[in-house]
């Protein structure tokens, strides 16, 4: 992608369109060099209609954008190789404007990788510290009771929200006397 000093030349090259290599080198304080190798990289790529755009600050923020959601999306997130990746940014004429050989692009992926399990990091020791500062103001007012319906519930209220806290009968409680209802029926009829 073009460089700070690159997007200088380019600006000039605007701006000045009749200026000579050595102008503009002597203009901007780079190499002559420089310039015209510059001025001669951009001819070629002039050959494709979308180059106008991308040689522009808006353009180039439009390829970075394009080259990690393009890396994130397909690489990291679908498992598409980086040769893969490479031969789509070829063929929508990438290469012209950015470095995205096999090895940039895997080394771009294994940045991605890094920076979203350093986020992963510091969010969850946000949540973490949140967490523990939350629990050092927690206050918790227990209310407990029984009340009889067709038999006695042990009841537990959270006074200050009024959350209810209500204990289920776990399968392996023994049953009462006389055994399950469904033994109670058959002996029932068994009986008559």
């Amino acid at each position: 992608m073009l460089t700070k000093i690159w997007q200088q030349i380019m600006d000039r090259f605007r701006s000045h369109p009749e200026e000579s290599v050595r102008e503009s080198a002597n203009q901007l304080g780079i190499p002559k060099s420089t310039v015209h190798y510059h001025r001669t990289r951009t001819q070629k790529r002039r050959q494709n209609q979308e180059t106008e755009f991308w040689d522009t600050e808006a353009g180039q923020n439009f390829i970075k954008r394009l080259i990690v959601s393009a890396i994130y999306t397909f690489g990291i997130k679908g498992g598409i190789g980086a040769c893969r990746i490479e031969e789509f940014m070829n063929q929508i004429r990438m290469s012209t404007h950015a470095g995205v050989s096999e090895s940039s692009i895997y080394r771009m992926m294994k940045e991605i990788e890094v920076a979203i399990l350093r986020y992963k990091e510091l969010v969850e020791q946000g949540l973490t510290n949140r967490a523990v500062g939350q629990l050092e103001e927690l206050e918790v007012v227990l209310g407990l009771d029984e009340t009889w319906l067709d038999k006695m519930l042990l009841v537990c209220q959270e006074l200050s929200s009024g959350y209810l806290f209500l204990k289920l009968r776990p399968k392996e409680e023994t049953p009462k006397v006389g055994g399950s209802p469904s033994n109670r029926a058959s002996l029932a009829l068994d009986s008559k």
